[in-house]
């Protein structure tokens, strides 16, 4: 549901035309694991209607349209989270729980620190045009960012 929104939200917006098709997109690998999860297992988790996922999704539409630098502090934060130590910490449950599994959402389509290294690029030159307020503002959104994020991972690990 939030990288659903967040390619969404850079795939219509002209600010973000610069992060469309980076090679990070998430959602089409998520939604593959989903589906290998439901015919493996009998189900899929699904999100809470009006759950934590809503809400992320909710605040990242509002971001995107009022407060460009706000929204790219959660991009940045979502996709290089995932792709640092979320890889490790997701290997590691692979193999304890799902016999060794190579979930899609953490395999990417060519050189991952290549396409890091654009994003960052790219959003570094975005930031140039930024007022030192809004790139202030822009570091402040990072602790709302992480506690969303982890307000989805508490979710997801409901029994």
């Amino acid at each position: 549901m939030v990288y659903e929104c967040l390619e969404g939200i850079v795939a219509r917006e002209v600010d973000f035309e610069n992060f469309r098709e980076t090679g990070l997109e998430r959602s089409a690998a998520l939604a593959a694991d989903l589906a290998w999860w439901e015919s493996t297992f009998g189900s899929a988790p699904e999100a809470a209607p009006g759950g934590s996922g809503a809400t992320y999704v909710e605040y990242l539409e509002a971001l995107a349209v009022r407060d460009p630098p706000a929204f790219l502090c959660h991009f940045y934060n979502q996709y290089f989270a995932h792709t640092a130590g979320g890889r490790m910490i997701g290997n590691q449950m692979s193999d304890k729980l799902l016999d060794g599994k190579d979930l899609e959402f953490y395999q990417w389509d060519g050189d991952l620190a290549e396409m890091m290294a654009q994003v960052k690029a790219d959003i570094n030159r975005v930031a140039e045009g930024w007022s030192e307020e809004q790139r202030q503002h822009c570091l402040e959104e990072t602790e709302k960012s992480f506690k969303m994020s982890g307000q989805l991972l508490q979710e997801i690990a409901k029994p």
